[in-house]
Order: structure tokens, then sequence, then C-alpha cells
């Protein structure tokens, strides 16, 4: 107050030069330590809050006199907050003040106090999460006004604001010195607004309630008695900062009527000394002229004393949509260039999303914070180099907090930090989804696939750098954790529509354009495009696995009915006959405890199958039952395969459903009429695993990764379909069995033409899989794919072994 009084001509002295913050300190210091040895609040928080001090705080924060106050403020409100055991928050004189400074706080433009800005903020977030019945305070105040305007709802709203104010049980005499008024002299010299439109109203409310002389009008709205004042008015004058105007205000209008004569006494004396305070006050506004604190620092006087929720006021470049304004401060400080300040306004927003409060989570979810979390994903993808190498994208592995400064201080490769950039806001990200309440996470997921991927990715992935994008897409695909996150990023991929697609008829632009990229003549562009599948299968999102595969399978199109008994393999005879039985006999007590289509009987004879399609004399492993060295890593696969997809609704067997008693009324009917379609996916392998002889090694290892993951998958069809060679076809379809019988065809009839074909089979052998360097030795594309080959039909032989014997 002394600075106040004592600097009315100069406001320019720095706060470090004054006896503001150690003043404020010490006022922390005995509000703490009254804490320690009370049960109850005791009196200098009860004069705190009754004399609404805060509020004089957050003027003099808006205001900025002397430089540095608002830093103070903060940091003062911040720790008294912060560090005391009592829930403050909901009281009308701390939650006013607590509205005026979050409205101060705005990362845009950025300020040399954002440090303590978000600090404070994320104090408030924190101490919402810890009381969440408070919500609705950090809400825009005319929101919480306009809840009950008419005069029905006064009288509720003030027994509501009476619920959560908290009433001191302790009598006030005038021989208590923490109870005699301020000399708030000094407070009308920071604004000469504060009366102009506030106290206007409060006059003319309670003209229009208590006629009487003009000093009685003048004392109205401060009067100890409040039965007449609603709480709509507490809360205009929680948002005025002078303890003259405020000071009596309803928290212990309760108490004062029951209170005995000395408080009443205390009351008459007060108002003589309140009289007399207003004509000092009348003529110093004159001397506030000269000062002309409105002028210096803009419309923020203005915008203080206006309704807390009017956010255009002070960011009138966007339109808000939120009603929150403690949301609304947290998003302005995403973008900004301190790393620090972002991840501390990125934890509360994270807060804030994860309030378990329905009313609360739909209006974060009509919010900007969806737009602008992926606006921003948008900015940081498009600021990475094209000339990123894509080989280097798998390497990066960042998470959204602090604890990765090597891909943020270090070079790694050229463009690593635009790249951990990008990185490090999808997994903030992917986290916020997870963590946040569900009609947040389907919001700022829907948000991401529309605004991002769609409208970025999608067209990104016909132009010039597609292979730096494939690769981008398979890494955040490999650190998608969030459930809502990657459902939509399944639609992205495959489209939305769950029934099978008609062949050349595009309905899923992106999946089409992926299948296309497999077959352009950049074998990078190949090998990464198989990359992303491969990934696609690894997530086992059942809607992504139904769309590539599993809906063209499900009909069993491809079995053909009509061959004889005898040629049926898939089981044995006399299980044929058991089924037949079965189904005859309709045993409600049987109980199939595992699937004969996963484990067949015939096992051995479909394993040696698979290592009998490369003749001996190209065969490069003298042991040809060294397909068992397949068989420890493929158990922990399975293992891994099978938890992931105990909760998919697939059949345990595979079979065909009868219609042969309608088959002579619907001719057309007959499986032979129509012509199994495996779908775009399995086309589009089928027709890379024929072309093995003429990619090079890298394609046709990575081709061979993603069947292999798609014949680990335990779905009866899928699995009949690709590691059965004993399947009886339909005419005219293929499967993989039959896919690699052409390409053996093909290796037998190339390789013996080249001479000393087998000396240059085991040394491409021993380069491709011993780590064995032979100097001079060229790549040649033929041998290594009967490498590949022979090596691929050991694998699917120990993954029908693995199954089989999983399904036991």
């Amino acid at each position: 107050m002394n600075f106040y009084v004592n600097h009315l001509t100069d406001c320019k002295v720095p706060i470090q030069t004054t006896g503001i913050p150690r003043h404020l300190d010490r006022l922390l210091e005995i509000l703490l330590e009254e804490e320690k040895d009370e049960t109850e609040p005791g009196p200098c928080l009860e004069y705190l809050l009754q004399h609404k001090l805060l509020d004089l705080l957050a003027t003099l924060a808006s205001a900025e006199t002397p430089p540095g106050m608002r830093t103070i403020c903060l940091s003062f409100l911040r720790k008294l907050l912060g560090r005391s055991k009592y829930p403050l928050l909901h009281h009308t004189s701390i939650y006013g003040p607590v509205q005026r400074l979050i409205g101060l706080c705005n990362g845009s433009p950025p300020s040399p106090m954002e440090a303590e800005e978000v600090q404070f903020l994320l104090t408030i977030c924190f101490l919402v999460c810890k009381y969440p019945h408070v919500t609705n305070i950090i809400n825009d105040a005319p929101t919480v006004q306009r809840h009950n305007t008419s005069p029905s709802g006064r009288s509720s709203e003030t027994m509501e604001v009476e619920k959560v104010t908290y009433i001191p049980a302790r009598r006030r005499n005038n021989f208590n010195p923490l109870f005699e008024p301020l000399d708030t002299r000094a407070v009308t010299l920071i604004n000469p607004n504060l009366f102009s439109s506030e106290n206007d109203r409060r006059l003319r409310f309670a003209e229009s309630n208590r006629p009487s002389s003009k000093t009685e009008t003048t004392r109205g709205s401060s009067s100890q008695s409040n039965g007449s004042i609603s709480s709509r008015d507490v809360e205009n004058a929680s948002q005025s900062s002078s303890p003259i105007i405020q000071k009596p205000i309803s928290d212990e209008s309760s108490v004062v009527a029951a209170s005995s004569s000395d408080s009443q006494d205390y009351d008459i004396s007060q108002k003589g000394e309140d009289v007399a305070l207003m004509n000092e006050i009348d003529t110093h506004l004159q001397n506030l002229q000269d000062l002309r604190l409105d002028v210096e620092y803009g419309t923020a006087y203005e915008d203080s004393n206006c309704a807390e929720g009017d956010q255009s006021l002070l960011r009138p470049e966007t339109p808000q949509k939120s009603k929150c304004l403690l949301l609304d401060a947290l998003l302005s400080y995403i973008n900004t260039a301190d790393n620090t300040v972002r991840i501390r306004a990125c934890e509360g927003i994270m807060v804030l999303a994860s309030l378990d409060d329905l009313s609360f989570a739909q209006m974060v979810a009509n919010s900007d914070l969806a737009i602008l979390i992926s606006n921003r994903l948008e900015n940081l993808f498009n600021a990475i180099p094209a000339h990123v190498d894509p080989a280097e994208i798998d390497g990066v592995d960042v998470t959204w907090g602090l604890d990765s400064p090597a891909w943020t201080k270090e070079k790694k490769f050229s463009g690593c930090r635009q790249v951990a950039a990008f990185f490090m806001w999808f997994d903030y990200c992917n986290q916020l989804i997870r963590e946040a309440h569900p009609d947040v996470a389907d919001a700022l997921a829907k948000s991401i696939r529309v605004n991002f991927l769609e409208k970025i990715v999608t067209p990104a992935l016909a132009e010039h750098h597609v292979v730096l994008i494939t690769a981008l897409v398979t890494k955040c695909l490999k650190e998608l954790t969030s459930n809502a996150l990657c459902i939509e990023i399944s639609y992205w991929l495959v489209g939305q529509d769950r029934g099978p697609e008609i062949p050349n008829v595009w309905t899923s632009p992106v999946l089409h354009r992926l299948i296309d990229n497999c077959f352009t003549d950049s074998e990078d562009l190949t090998l990464e495009t198989l990359k992303l599948f491969e990934e696609m299968i690894e997530k086992r999102n059942e809607h992504i696995l139904h769309c590539l595969v599993l809906v063209y399978l499900s009909t069993r199109g491809y079995y053909d009915n009509t061959a004889a008994d005898s040629a049926i393999a898939s089981w044995s005879d006399e299980e044929d006959e058991r089924e037949r039985e079965k189904k005859g006999s309709l045993d409600l007590s049987y109980e199939q405890s595992h699937s004969r289509t996963l484990a067949p009987s015939n096992i051995h004879r479909i394993v040696n199958c698979f290592l009998s399609l490369i003749p001996r004399y190209l065969q490069t492993d003298t042991d040809v039952n060294n397909y068992e060295r397949y068989m420890a890593d493929l158990e922990r696969q399975y293992s891994t395969v099978l938890t992931d997809c105990s909760l998919m609704a697939w059949p345990l067997e595979a079979v065909t459903v009868d219609d042969s008693a309608s088959s002579d009324s619907r001719p057309e009917a007959d499986h032979c009429s129509v012509r199994f379609y495996v779908g775009p996916f399995m086309t589009m392998l089928f027709e890379k695993v024929t072309n093995i002889p003429r990619q090079k090694y890298e394609v046709n290892l990575q081709l061979t990764v993603v069947i292999s993951r798609l014949a680990l998958l335990p779905h009866p069809y899928l699995h009949e379909f690709l590691l059965n060679p004993l399947l009886p076809l339909a005419p005219g379809t293929k499967n993989l069995f039959t896919c690699l019988q052409k390409v053996v065809k093909q290796l037998v009839n190339e390789v013996p033409k080249t001479p000393d074909h087998k000396q240059m089979l085991k040394e491409t052998r021993e380069r491709l899989l011993e780590d064995c360097s032979h100097e001079g030795e060229k790549e040649n594309i033929l041998f290594e794919s009967v490498i590949v080959t022979e090596e691929f039909c050991k694998e699917l032989a120990a993954i029908a072994y693995v199954k089989y014997h999983h399904s036991m």
C-alpha cells in the first residue's frame, strides 16, 4: 500500500527493487504457519477471504504495475493454493481472482513470464483434479451466471453459493485488529474504472431494493445484511478489486444475522468509517487522471472488469468454442518455443481431458482442443525435410516428455530434430487419447484422421517423397497404443465399409494406393509399403484384418465342395464321418476343446508338402528337418498372437454351409458358377510371390515376413487357405501353395542353365544366412530367390506344426 501511495506519478520501478515480493512471501509464511497449529481456518486466512485481498492482487497483476507484478502475484497465489491443506478454490473470493488471472495467462504472443504462467495454470489443473466438484469454477463466468437469471432461481443460487462458501464460526468484535477496515486509497490508484461499471450496477440494484439516503445507497452493496443481494451480484463483486465495495459479502451473512450486539455495534461503526473512506476515494479520483494507467496499458483494465468468459477480448483473432478458461489458456502455449513450458502445458491439458465428468468432457470435446492438436501435428509433419533417409526413421526412439535429449540435442542424421519433434508430438497425441475421457478421445482421434491423415497424408502417398511418407506412417502405426486412435487410423487405411470389394472397383483409396505402390518400379517404395502392411497385421486390429483378408475368406468360396470325399484331406475320413454323425444327432453335450482345422490329423503330410517343394538338387541345406530351428521363435510369437486375438469373435472350425437342399431350385448357388475373389491385398501378395525369382532379396524377404504374420493368425479359414496344401480348391482359385509351386517351376527351369550352379547356391547361402563374405561375388537375384523360397517353405512348415501343437 505504501508503494502505491508514494509512486503516484512513477509506476515504472522494477518490482525487484521494492519490498512487495518480500512482503508477499512473509504473508504466505504467516498463512502456512497458521495452518500447522490449527484444525480449522485461522484468523489470517479469514481476513484474506473476507476482505478479498486476492481481488486486489488480480487487479495489480492485470495492470502489471510495477513491472513484474504479474509474476509475483501468480507465484503467490500458486503457492498459497498448492500448499494450503484447505480446499480454497471454491471460495467466492478465491475463484473470481483465479478466473481473472487465468484470463491473463495467454501464450500468444509469447511473454517472458511464460514459465510462471504455465506453472500457475498447472497448479489449478491439479487442484481441479483433486477436487472434481469445482470444474465449473474454471469455466467461463458468463456461462456460470447464465444458469439462474429468473427471480425464482436466485434464491436457490444464493443457497448454492452459501453451500460452497466458507462461513467463519468465530464471532467478531471490534477489539480484533485483523478486522479493522483496510486503508484502500492505493487500490483506486491502479484502475480509475474500478467503480464505473461494476459499482454502477450495484448502486442501481441497491436503490431498487433499499430506498434510503445517498450514503446508504452507496453502501448498500457492501452492507453486512446481504439478504437482498443475489449471488450474481456476489460474482460481479468478486471481479472488482476494491475491498471497500466487496469486503462484507455473503460469506458471513448467516453468521452476522445471528451475531450479538457487539457485532452490531461493529457494523454501525464500520458503516461510518466506510462512508468516510468513500469520500476520500472521491477526492483521489481526480488525481488518477494524471496517472492514466488505463491509457498506458490499453484495454487491460476493461478486460479485467468485463465478464471473465469474454475471451474474444484477449484473443480476437480466433473465435473460441470452448467454455473452459483454463483449457483455452493452456492451449495457447502448445506452440511456444520453450520446450519446458510446452510440456507443462501439455500436462495440464492431459489432466483436464482425463477428468471423469461427462458434461465437462463434452465441453472439452467441443472445444478447439482437437483442431489445435491436429494442426500442430500437421505443421511438424510438413517441417520434416524431404532429404531424410527413410531407413533412419525406424530407429528414432522418443517420447513427448523431456527424456529424449539425444534426439533433440545431438545430431543423429540430417533432419533428425524435425523428425524427433514430429514423433514427440505424435506420442503426446497417442498418450493424450489413451488417458482422456472417451468422449474427448473420440473427438481427438477423429480430428487427427480427418484433418491430418485424410487431408495431408493421403495426397502425399502419391507424391515424389512417398517412400519417406510411408516410412513415417509405418513408424506412427508401430508406436500406436491408443485404441481410439487405432480405430480411426484403421478407418483411414482400409475404409469404414466392412463389405467385400468388387474386383477393379476402388472403395478404399488409401488401401488401393498402397497396393499400387507395391507394383511401381521403385523397389524402395515396394519394400517400405510391405513394411507398412506388416505393421498393419501386427496391430491385430480386427477391422484391418477383416477388410484386408477375412471378409473374402469367410464364405469359404475357395473350397471345392464337389470334390470326392477321398480327395478331402483337411481332416481324416474318420473325422469327417464323426462330424457328419454329430451334425445328424445334434449332440448338445458335445463340447469341442480344440480346432481340428488348426490341428488336422494329417499334419505330417502337410509339413512334408512344404519341405519337399524344393527339389533335392536345388536344396542348399543338407538337413531336411532343419525347419525346427524356427520353432522356438515361432512358439513365442504364436503365444502373443493368441493373447492378442483372444477377444475376437472368430470361428473355431472352417466349415462350409450345406446348401445342397436348395441347389436344385437355385442353380446359381453352385460355388463353381461364381469365381472366388481373394481380395486386392491377397491378390497383390500372390502376384509378388509368383514374381520372387525376379525381385530383390530385401523385397522377397519382407514379402515372406508379411505372409508369415498372416499365417500365424488363429483364424480357421485363413489357416487352411494359407497352410493346407492338400485343400481341394475351387476351379480357377489359387492359394499360397500353388503360387509357390509356380515359383519352384521357374527356378527348376532357370537355375540349371547356369554353370556350376550348385557351388554358387552354396556361396549365396553362406553370404545371406551365415554372414560369410566372398570377394568379388555379385548379387544374383535368381540364386537368392532359391534361398528365400527354401527357407520360406521351412518357416511355413514350422508355423503349421506350432499351430497344430497349440491346438491339441
